[in-house]
Protein backbone atom coordinates (compact mmCIF):
# COMPACT_ATOMS: atom_id res chain seq x y z
CA UNK A 1 0.00 0.00 0.00
CA UNK A 2 1.06 3.43 -1.41
CA UNK A 3 2.82 5.82 1.94
CA UNK A 4 -0.17 8.51 1.73
CA UNK A 5 0.90 11.60 3.36
CA UNK A 6 -1.71 13.95 1.78
CA UNK A 7 -5.55 13.51 0.44
CA UNK A 8 -7.39 15.93 -1.84
CA UNK A 9 -10.76 15.92 -2.48
CA UNK A 10 -12.85 17.46 -4.99
CA UNK A 11 -16.38 19.20 -4.29
CA UNK A 12 -18.96 18.75 -6.50
CA UNK A 13 -20.35 15.28 -7.46
CA UNK A 14 -17.22 13.58 -5.15
CA UNK A 15 -17.38 14.66 -1.18
CA UNK A 16 -20.46 16.64 -1.21
CA UNK A 17 -23.76 14.58 -1.86
CA UNK A 18 -26.46 15.82 -4.26
CA UNK A 19 -27.98 17.93 -2.10
CA UNK A 20 -24.29 19.84 -1.23
CA UNK A 21 -24.05 18.41 1.91
CA UNK A 22 -20.78 16.13 3.15
CA UNK A 23 -22.56 13.26 5.07
CA UNK A 24 -21.58 12.86 8.64
CA UNK A 25 -19.86 9.64 8.39
CA UNK A 26 -17.64 10.72 5.22
CA UNK A 27 -17.04 13.90 7.21
CA UNK A 28 -16.13 11.57 10.64
CA UNK A 29 -13.71 9.17 8.50
CA UNK A 30 -12.08 12.00 7.29
CA UNK A 31 -11.47 14.26 10.45
CA UNK A 32 -10.28 10.78 12.23
CA UNK A 33 -7.49 10.72 9.33
CA UNK A 34 -6.53 14.18 9.94
CA UNK A 35 -6.29 13.94 13.88
CA UNK A 36 -3.91 11.06 13.16
CA UNK A 37 -1.75 13.52 11.49
CA UNK A 38 -3.18 13.32 7.13
CA UNK A 39 -2.80 16.23 5.67
CA UNK A 40 -6.01 16.97 3.90
CA UNK A 41 -6.94 19.19 1.20
CA UNK A 42 -10.52 20.90 -0.70
CA UNK A 43 -9.43 20.68 -4.49
CA UNK A 44 -12.17 22.88 -5.93
CA UNK A 45 -12.99 25.33 -8.79
CA UNK A 46 -14.88 27.46 -5.75
CA UNK A 47 -13.05 30.13 -4.21
CA UNK A 48 -12.37 29.62 -0.06
CA UNK A 49 -15.22 31.94 0.69
CA UNK A 50 -17.95 29.67 -0.58
CA UNK A 51 -16.59 26.68 1.11
CA UNK A 52 -16.17 28.07 5.01
CA UNK A 53 -18.83 25.79 6.24
CA UNK A 54 -16.95 22.40 4.31
CA UNK A 55 -13.95 23.75 5.99
CA UNK A 56 -15.52 23.79 9.09
CA UNK A 57 -17.26 20.63 9.31
CA UNK A 58 -13.61 18.83 8.99
CA UNK A 59 -11.37 21.09 11.25
CA UNK A 60 -9.74 22.08 8.90
CA UNK A 61 -8.05 25.18 10.67
CA UNK A 62 -4.37 23.80 11.98
CA UNK A 63 -2.11 26.26 10.91
CA UNK A 64 -0.63 23.91 8.17
CA UNK A 65 -4.08 23.21 6.29
CA UNK A 66 -4.77 24.50 2.83
CA UNK A 67 -7.19 24.50 0.25
CA UNK A 68 -6.94 24.44 -3.21
CA UNK A 69 -9.32 26.93 -4.62
CA UNK A 70 -10.45 27.80 -8.64
CA UNK A 71 -9.13 24.38 -9.99
CA UNK A 72 -5.69 24.90 -9.12
CA UNK A 73 -5.26 28.65 -9.68
CA UNK A 74 -4.82 29.57 -5.82
CA UNK A 75 -3.47 27.28 -2.65
CA UNK A 76 -4.46 29.34 -0.04
CA UNK A 77 -3.51 28.56 3.90
CA UNK A 78 -6.99 28.40 5.55
CA UNK A 79 -6.49 30.55 8.79
CA UNK A 80 -4.27 33.36 7.66
CA UNK A 81 -5.26 33.11 3.56
CA UNK A 82 -1.79 33.38 2.83
CA UNK A 83 -1.08 31.67 -0.33
CA UNK A 84 1.44 28.94 -1.60
CA UNK A 85 0.64 29.03 -5.19
CA UNK A 86 -1.19 31.75 -7.45
CA UNK A 87 -1.86 31.54 -11.45
CA UNK A 88 -4.18 34.57 -12.36
CA UNK A 89 -5.13 35.39 -16.13
CA UNK A 90 -5.79 39.19 -17.03
CA UNK A 91 -8.97 41.06 -18.64
CA UNK A 92 -6.97 41.57 -21.91
CA UNK A 93 -6.69 37.23 -21.84
CA UNK A 94 -10.59 37.26 -21.38
CA UNK A 95 -11.75 39.85 -23.82
CA UNK A 96 -11.70 37.23 -27.19
CA UNK A 97 -13.80 34.75 -24.87
CA UNK A 98 -16.19 37.45 -23.98
CA UNK A 99 -16.72 38.62 -27.66
CA UNK A 100 -17.50 35.22 -28.94
CA UNK A 101 -19.61 34.82 -25.98
CA UNK A 102 -21.59 37.91 -26.38
CA UNK A 103 -21.99 37.37 -30.32
CA UNK A 104 -23.71 34.21 -29.52
CA UNK A 105 -25.74 35.30 -26.48
CA UNK A 106 -24.01 33.05 -23.99
CA UNK A 107 -23.79 34.07 -20.47
CA UNK A 108 -19.89 34.94 -18.48
CA UNK A 109 -19.33 34.95 -14.88
CA UNK A 110 -15.48 36.34 -14.21
CA UNK A 111 -14.19 35.11 -11.01
CA UNK A 112 -11.33 36.98 -9.43
CA UNK A 113 -9.94 35.86 -6.18
CA UNK A 114 -12.22 37.51 -3.78
CA UNK A 115 -15.92 37.47 -5.76
CA UNK A 116 -17.96 36.86 -8.55
CA UNK A 117 -18.31 39.55 -11.34
CA UNK A 118 -21.48 37.88 -13.36
CA UNK A 119 -20.78 39.94 -17.05
CA UNK A 120 -24.15 41.94 -18.11
CA UNK A 121 -25.56 42.38 -21.42
CA UNK A 122 -25.43 38.91 -22.41
CA UNK A 123 -27.33 35.58 -21.92
CA UNK A 124 -28.96 34.55 -18.37
CA UNK A 125 -26.49 32.80 -16.17
CA UNK A 126 -27.04 29.97 -13.72
CA UNK A 127 -23.60 30.15 -11.94
CA UNK A 128 -24.42 31.75 -8.76
CA UNK A 129 -27.77 29.43 -8.48
CA UNK A 130 -25.72 26.13 -9.00
CA UNK A 131 -22.61 27.20 -6.47
CA UNK A 132 -25.66 27.68 -3.65
CA UNK A 133 -22.99 29.63 -1.79
CA UNK A 134 -22.15 33.00 0.03
CA UNK A 135 -20.43 34.33 -2.76
CA UNK A 136 -19.93 38.02 -3.32
CA UNK A 137 -20.98 38.95 -6.19
CA UNK A 138 -21.19 42.21 -8.45
CA UNK A 139 -23.46 42.86 -11.60
CA UNK A 140 -21.24 44.88 -14.38
CA UNK A 141 -20.75 44.99 -18.07
CA UNK A 142 -17.55 44.02 -19.87
CA UNK A 143 -16.69 47.37 -19.88
CA UNK A 144 -16.84 48.14 -16.59
CA UNK A 145 -14.85 45.06 -15.54
CA UNK A 146 -11.62 45.99 -13.23
CA UNK A 147 -8.03 45.70 -15.19
CA UNK A 148 -6.61 43.09 -12.66
CA UNK A 149 -6.13 39.43 -12.21
CA UNK A 150 -8.39 36.97 -12.71
CA UNK A 151 -8.51 32.99 -11.38
CA UNK A 152 -11.04 31.89 -14.19
CA UNK A 153 -14.18 32.72 -16.50
CA UNK A 154 -17.23 30.50 -16.30
CA UNK A 155 -19.79 29.59 -18.67
CA UNK A 156 -23.50 28.33 -16.97
CA UNK A 157 -25.87 27.42 -18.94
CA UNK A 158 -27.72 24.58 -19.79
CA UNK A 159 -26.33 20.99 -20.83
CA UNK A 160 -27.53 21.49 -24.17
CA UNK A 161 -26.30 24.32 -25.20
CA UNK A 162 -22.38 23.96 -23.24
CA UNK A 163 -22.21 21.00 -25.82
CA UNK A 164 -23.27 22.89 -28.97
CA UNK A 165 -20.51 25.66 -27.46
CA UNK A 166 -18.13 22.87 -27.62
CA UNK A 167 -18.48 22.15 -31.03
CA UNK A 168 -19.01 25.93 -32.44
CA UNK A 169 -16.23 27.90 -30.99
CA UNK A 170 -13.29 28.06 -33.16
CA UNK A 171 -9.95 26.01 -32.19
CA UNK A 172 -8.19 28.97 -32.27
CA UNK A 173 -9.97 30.43 -29.41
CA UNK A 174 -10.13 27.34 -27.58
CA UNK A 175 -6.37 26.61 -27.55
CA UNK A 176 -6.12 30.64 -25.77
CA UNK A 177 -7.62 28.91 -22.53
CA UNK A 178 -7.62 25.82 -20.52
CA UNK A 179 -11.01 24.49 -20.92
CA UNK A 180 -12.61 22.23 -17.88
CA UNK A 181 -16.22 21.32 -17.32
CA UNK A 182 -16.65 20.89 -13.86
CA UNK A 183 -20.37 20.24 -13.61
CA UNK A 184 -23.01 19.20 -17.14
CA UNK A 185 -24.16 22.76 -16.46
CA UNK A 186 -20.55 24.55 -16.04
CA UNK A 187 -17.33 25.35 -18.03
CA UNK A 188 -14.51 27.18 -16.81
CA UNK A 189 -11.88 29.16 -19.04
CA UNK A 190 -8.64 28.89 -17.08
CA UNK A 191 -5.11 30.17 -17.99
CA UNK A 192 -4.21 27.59 -20.54
CA UNK A 193 -0.76 25.91 -18.56
CA UNK A 194 -3.55 25.73 -15.57
CA UNK A 195 -5.45 22.74 -14.04
CA UNK A 196 -5.57 21.17 -10.28
CA UNK A 197 -2.36 18.91 -10.99
CA UNK A 198 -0.47 22.37 -10.97
CA UNK A 199 -1.73 23.12 -7.33
CA UNK A 200 -1.46 19.95 -5.91
CA UNK A 201 1.74 19.21 -7.11
CA UNK A 202 2.30 22.92 -5.14
CA UNK A 203 0.68 21.56 -2.35
CA UNK A 204 2.54 18.37 -2.14
CA UNK A 205 5.62 19.84 -2.74
CA UNK A 206 5.30 22.60 -0.06
CA UNK A 207 4.91 19.48 2.60
CA UNK A 208 8.11 17.83 1.23
CA UNK A 209 5.87 15.03 -0.80
CA UNK A 210 6.15 13.14 -3.79
CA UNK A 211 3.08 12.67 -6.20
CA UNK A 212 3.37 8.80 -4.56
CA UNK A 213 2.51 10.21 -1.14
CA UNK A 214 -0.82 11.81 -2.79
CA UNK A 215 -4.43 10.56 -2.60
CA UNK A 216 -7.13 12.43 -4.56
CA UNK A 217 -10.77 11.85 -5.52
CA UNK A 218 -12.90 13.27 -8.43
CA UNK A 219 -16.04 12.51 -10.61
CA UNK A 220 -15.24 14.77 -13.67
CA UNK A 221 -12.86 16.60 -16.66
CA UNK A 222 -11.75 19.10 -14.27
CA UNK A 223 -9.89 16.75 -11.67
CA UNK A 224 -8.19 14.37 -14.92
CA UNK A 225 -5.01 16.71 -14.25
CA UNK A 226 -5.01 15.65 -10.35
CA UNK A 227 -5.12 12.08 -11.38
CA UNK A 228 -2.88 11.90 -13.65
CA UNK A 229 -0.29 13.35 -11.06
CA UNK A 230 -1.29 11.67 -7.81
CA UNK A 231 0.13 8.11 -6.92
CA UNK A 232 -3.29 6.76 -6.23
CA UNK A 233 -6.44 8.69 -8.37
CA UNK A 234 -9.55 7.58 -7.35
CA UNK A 235 -12.82 8.28 -9.17
CA UNK A 236 -16.45 7.96 -7.47
CA UNK A 237 -18.79 5.76 -8.97
CA UNK A 238 -20.95 8.00 -10.30
CA UNK A 239 -17.82 9.64 -11.87
CA UNK A 240 -17.72 10.04 -15.83
CA UNK A 241 -16.28 7.19 -17.83
CA UNK A 242 -13.68 9.12 -19.00
CA UNK A 243 -12.44 9.99 -15.09
CA UNK A 244 -12.91 6.34 -14.30
CA UNK A 245 -10.61 5.14 -16.84
CA UNK A 246 -7.92 7.93 -15.49
CA UNK A 247 -7.69 6.41 -12.59
CA UNK A 248 -6.69 3.83 -10.83
CA UNK A 249 -9.16 2.94 -8.27
CA UNK A 250 -12.92 3.64 -7.85
CA UNK A 251 -15.66 3.85 -5.09
CA UNK A 252 -18.09 1.04 -4.41
CA UNK A 253 -20.50 3.44 -3.63
CA UNK A 254 -21.75 7.33 -5.20
CA UNK A 255 -21.36 10.24 -3.25
CA UNK A 256 -24.89 10.16 -2.38
CA UNK A 257 -24.00 6.84 -0.29
CA UNK A 258 -20.89 7.68 1.36
CA UNK A 259 -18.43 6.65 -1.36
CA UNK A 260 -15.33 8.67 -0.01
CA UNK A 261 -15.86 7.01 3.67
CA UNK A 262 -16.43 3.63 3.18
CA UNK A 263 -13.16 3.79 0.59
CA UNK A 264 -10.96 5.48 3.04
CA UNK A 265 -12.12 3.37 6.31
CA UNK A 266 -11.39 0.34 4.14
CA UNK A 267 -8.10 1.32 2.36
CA UNK A 268 -7.13 2.41 5.75
CA UNK A 269 -8.42 -0.56 7.84
CA UNK A 270 -10.33 2.47 10.05
CA UNK A 271 -12.59 1.35 12.95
Amino acid sequence: MADIKLIGFDLDGTLLTGKKEISEYTADVIKQLHRAGMQIAITTGRPIAAIGKFLQQLELSQPEDYTLTFNGALVINNVTKEPIFKLATTKADLTPLYTWLAANDYPMDVLDFDQNWQIAGVGKSDYVRLMQAPLLFEYVTFAELPDQPYAKAVVSTTKERLDDLLVKMPAELQAQYHIVRSQPHILEFLQPTLDKKVGVKALAEHYGLTAENVMVFGDAENDLGMFEYAGTAVAMANATDEAKATANAVTAATNDEDGIGKFLADYFALV
